[in-house]
């Protein structure tokens, strides 16, 4: 039976994340303390992870998952091959909004679902095709390394439709995890559609976050 384990990271913080504005595809780099995650993060893993290094490094086409990517990458002489179906959710004309702006999403944002948004009205992904999205992405790639190890940098919204496609629930099922930023996640996918989760928005490596 061939499988492939994945490595699942959510990006470094940005100025937007700290202002809790929707970000999408907005391309908005680190901040200075995302930076520091990145490089804490490279550390950790180097510490922790070394008997499982992986054989090839993703990150999302987004400068903060890049940046997030790279000093592990570097550390371990590895290119980070930039995807653009691993990027965040595209929310259209919501990007750059505050939350508390959002009026008529409260209910979702309370309750941990996700919000449904047209691409007429909002010019952004409804749930439905960002999900396809994300499954389509993650079986390709481990069609392409079977039986390796594979390290992804994405976003939370991303990361949190790869939750539900491996516990076989709906796009719009409430969220369990908080995905903080470079929260490590683990995952297994065997015979190219089989998900299983390992473990799950591990934040060890983050000081004064429990894990």
């Amino acid at each position: 039976m061939s499988h492939t384990d994945f490595w699942i990271i959510r990006h470094g913080e940005t100025d937007w994340n700290t202002q809790r504005r929707l970000q999408g595809w907005r391309d908005i780099p680190l901040n200075p303390t995302g930076v520091a995650q990145a490089q804490a993060l490279s550390a950790h893993l180097q510490t922790h992870f070394a008997q499982a290094e992986p054989t090839h490094i993703y990150s999302s086409d987004l400068e903060r998952a890049y940046q997030t990517a790279l000093p592990y990458a570097q550390s371990r002489n590895k290119f980070v091959q930039q995807l653009r179906g691993l990027r965040e959710r595209n929310y259209g004309v919501l990007e750059g909004r505050l939350w508390s702006e959002l009026t008529g999403f409260d209910s979702a944002r309370n309750h941990n679902v996700a919000i449904e948004l047209s691409p007429d009205e909002h010019q952004a992904e409804d749930l439905a095709a960002f999900y396809t999205r994300i499954r389509q992405t993650l079986n390709g790639l481990a069609q392409q390394h079977r039986n390796e190890t594979v390290m992804i940098v994405s976003h939370g919204g991303a990361i949190d439709m790869m939750w539900r496609a491996a516990g076989k629930l709906p796009p719009d099922a409430p969220r369990e995890f908080t995905q903080r930023n470079t929260s490590i996640n683990r995952l297994r996918i065997a015979n190219d559609d089989d998900w299983q989760i390992v473990s799950w928005a591990d934040t060890a490596h983050l000081p004064g976050v429990a894990a």
